[in-house]
């Protein structure tokens, strides 16, 4: 099984998906044929491949990988029908955002039945809740970086912290609050907005590297009607 974290054009009519398996962690494969070719018109992508969106959970078949490239994709059909995260703006947006920190954090290729667990765990939740999901991504990256090996609770008495008092109390309160808790924590659209700026800057401090997320102006957008 994957999750899909990216899918990217290639060439007239393939696509290269970036997932996380359960049997081999982080992959990237070719799909041929992803796109009809028609003269004097954009290629459209194939019915089937509307299924491979932020997030959606396949299972597939894949090439062995020849060495020095990258394995096709050969079969793929949906292991659930995420209807809310495909239909929902707001839950698309996290979708969105979730995936694309996934694709640029995720970066290690080694199994993690674990962490693959949460990641599936999370998208069901995700699709299954029924109230404002405006807070899910803050408690997803709370338990995320604990995978990460830096989690907030840990980091807080260290040199370098982005988060002011009141941040530091909403973090904690976060951590230690069940889902239900945590989705019903009360916060302003301001305050979700600073707090995520603070945790990308925590995470680029810890990784080392610039994080860019374009998704997060789409995520700033339900922060404002929030």
């Amino acid at each position: 099984m994957m999750i899909v974290l990216h899918t990217l054009k290639y060439g007239d009519t393939s696509l290269i998906i970036h997932g996380y398996t359960k049997e081999e962690g982080r992959v990237s494969f070719i799909l041929r044929g992803a796109f009809r070719q028609s003269s004097g018109k954009r290629s459209a992508p194939r019915p089937e491949v509307v299924s491979l969106h932020p997030l959606s959970i396949v299972n597939y078949v894949a090439s062995k990988n020849m060495k020095g490239s990258m394995p096709y994709l050969r079969e793929f059909s949906p292991k659930y029908r995420l209807h809310s995260i495909r239909e929902d703006f707001d839950k698309i947006s996290i979708a969105m955002f979730i995936s694309e920190l996934l694709y640029r954090t995720l970066l290690h290729s080694e199994r993690d039945e674990e962490l693959y667990d949460f990641l599936e765990d999370a998208v069901l939740r995700l699709e299954a809740f029924e109230g404002s999901p405006a807070n899910f991504h803050l408690w997803f990256i709370d338990r995320y970086t604990a995978f990460l090996g830096f989690p907030f609770e840990r980091g807080f008495n260290l040199d370098y912290n982005p988060f002011t008092p009141q941040q530091t109390v909403r973090l904690r309160t976060l951590h230690e609050a069940s889902f239900e808790e945590a989705m019903a924590l009360p916060m302003t659209g301001v305050d979700r907005k600073e707090l995520i700026e603070a945790v990308i800057r925590w995470l680029e401090y810890h990784t080392g590297s610039r994080i860019e997320l374009r998704s997060i102006s789409v995520l700033h957008q339900l922060s404002k009607i929030r």
